[in-house]
């Protein structure tokens, strides 16, 4: 078939991967999505035509997945949209670069190349998420599966890339299959399929939970527009109406009360006592954890910090800084060592990232806060967990965006932290989504979008050590090493 033909199988195979990515239910759809693609690479041979594919198929999937980049109400129409199609160009480049890579598979395997675009995927896939522009593992294959939770319990060995691995492989056997309908391939493709459902089943069966402690849990979500957050002498009125969703957490006792990033809006910590005072004689005998904005000065100059404390009646127990910040939102990348970008005004933060990886002691349970961000990288999160958290709470302000689906997209991959760690999540956000996850990945309590409320519940920290907290994307540094020594060894055999 012409190339002349391709766009439109492109397109088809890019929308559904990109439908697979949205909180529809229809992650199901990445298990055949890129069968399309895969054809169209198959029958072309020039570099050009190997750019034009992976320009096509990457702009439509990044487009459908992050169109959303252009309705942050933090910054005009006009820049919202500039930046959000910079940011699908940008992510483009990764699936060109994809392509180029088949040519050369090609070049060394005529006709079974095919086999060898798992290792390919992955191991591209785990390169990129290093670099935060792209927004880390945001866009990762593996997060079009988390309604399925037996699947996605596989986590706890191979990371997010183990499953990202497995839907491209399933659309490799179907491809195939379409090749050379033969029973044994059909065989093959239906003991594949169902492996990781099996494994999933027997991981999940097989975890024996930590129950020798408890902690009572309260998340309050405010639901406090940004224009109200920030608005000029909100201080105090944010934080009456903090108070007033926590009172009954309070008079109950509850351990912990976890409020959401920047929740009291102002600098508490830095001269305004009277509001620090304020919480803290209310909280009676429970703890806060709250998002807080931070600053300090070095005798040179000032340096602003996304913070969150812990704070009982006493007085503040702990801070920790933001360590990823989010590209172009809260800082410039690479302004650290080139301090002239600074200069560049395009309506983002000038925040410095944080060093230490902050464990919060509440009641002798070991607290990780996470901020924002932060919840979609794995290999952060395990370095907090191998730090000692027996619990990993995330606080999040997503109120840039009030309508689905960035709230939606960003909530759910707190299902993979829990899994991979096998540790108990809470998620507080200011306009939503809050959540209880357990380390199955069971989201038992939900407050949605744009509601005002508290949740409450009993969590049991953990201390175990999972194989991923441990060996961390092992999974995928093998994929990159496989891929190597295939073109390692298959060029040496040309020569």
């Amino acid at each position: 078939m012409p190339i002349i033909f391709s766009p439109l199988t492109l397109f088809f195979s890019a929308v559904l991967m990109g439908l697979a990515q949205h909180s529809l239910g229809m992650g199901y759809l990445a298990w055949f999505s890129l069968v399309p693609f895969i054809f169209v690479l198959n029958r072309i041979n020039e570099i050009k035509h190997y750019v034009l594919v992976g320009f096509i198929w990457g702009f439509t999937y990044y487009l459908i997945v992050i169109f959303w980049w252009a309705n942050n109400i933090g910054t005009t129409p006009l820049i919202g949209m500039i930046s959000m199609i910079c940011a699908v160009l940008y992510c483009t480049l990764n699936l060109i670069f994809i392509c180029l890579l088949i040519k050369i598979l090609k070049y060394f395997f005529c006709e079974k190349w095919y086999w060898y675009f798992p290792f390919l995927w992955v191991s591209v896939e785990y390169i990129r998420n290093m670099d935060l522009l792209t927004g880390g593992p945001w866009t990762s294959l593996a997060n079009t599966q988390l309604d399925f939770l037996t699947l996605i319990q596989n986590a706890e060995i191979m990371g997010i890339y183990g499953i990202s691995f497995w839907i491209v492989l399933i659309n490799i056997l179907i491809y195939n299959y379409l090749l050379y309908p033969y029973k044994e391939n059909l065989v093959k493709f239906i003991i594949i399929f169902m492996l990781p459902w099996l494994t999933g089943k027997f991981l999940q069966e097989r975890l024996v939970m930590d129950d020798y402690k408890s902690l009572d849990v309260a998340i309050v979500q405010p639901n406090i527009h940004l224009s109200q957050k920030w608005k000029k002498n909100a201080v105090r009125e944010n934080i009456q109406l903090l108070l007033g969703e926590s009172k009954s957490a309070i008079d109950s006792n509850v351990d912990l009360i976890v409020w959401p990033e920047t929740a009291t809006s102002g600098y508490i910590l830095q001269g305004n006592d009277y509001y620090l005072n304020l919480i803290l004689k209310s909280l009676k005998n429970s703890k806060l954890i709250s998002g807080i904005p931070y600053f300090s000065n070095d005798g040179v100059s000032r340096k602003y910090f996304n913070s969150a404390a812990l704070m009982d009646s006493n007085g503040v127990r702990d801070i920790y800084h933001k360590i990823k910040l989010v590209p172009m939102a809260e800082h410039v990348p690479l302004s650290r060592y080139f301090p002239k970008l600074n200069q560049l005004n395009l309506g983002q933060g000038d925040f410095t990232g944080g060093l230490e990886h902050t464990i919060m002691n509440v009641d002798s349970v070991q607290c990780a806060t996470l901020i924002c961000f932060e919840s979609t990288l794995p290999s952060l999160n395990r370095d907090f967990v191998n730090a000692g958290a027996e619990v990993l709470i995330y606080v999040v302000n997503d109120g840039w965006y009030e309508t689905p689906p960035q709230p939606q997209q960003h909530s759910k991959q707190v299902i993979f932290r829990a899994i991979e760690n096998r540790r108990p999540v809470l998620r507080c956000a200011n306009t939503g989504i809050s959540m209880f996850v357990d380390p199955i990945g069971n989201i038992s309590h939900e407050l949605q979008l744009n509601e005002k409320g508290l949740l409450q519940a009993t969590i049991m920290p953990q201390s175990i050590i999972t194989f991923y907290t441990r060996y961390g994307d092992i999974f995928a540094q093998l994929n990159i090493i496989v891929l190597l020594l295939i073109l390692l060894v298959s060029f040496i055999r040309k020569r």
